[in-house]
C-alpha cells in the first residue's frame, strides 16, 4: 500500500529486498491504483512528522 502510495504521488520508489516473494509484491504495486477514498483515509493518519519533504 505505502509503495503504490508514494508512485501514485509521483515520488521516486527504490524499493530494496533480496527476498523474492517480497520482489514479487513490489512489482503488484502497478496492479491497481488506491481509490480518492483510499488516499483520504491515509491523508487522516498524517500526524505531521513525516520524513517526506515537498519542494
Amino acid at each position: 500500500m505505502v509503495l503504490r502510495l508514494l508512485i501514485q504521488k509521483k515520488i521516486v520508489v527504490i524499493p530494496k529486498s533480496a527476498n523474492m516473494k517480497r520482489m514479487n509484491e513490489n512489482f503488484n504495486a502497478f496492479d491497481f491504483e488506491l481509490s480518492a477514498d483510499d488516499l483520504t483515509a491515509i491523508k487522516s493518519l498524517d500526524k505531521g512528522r513525516g520524513l517526506i519533504y515537498t519542494v
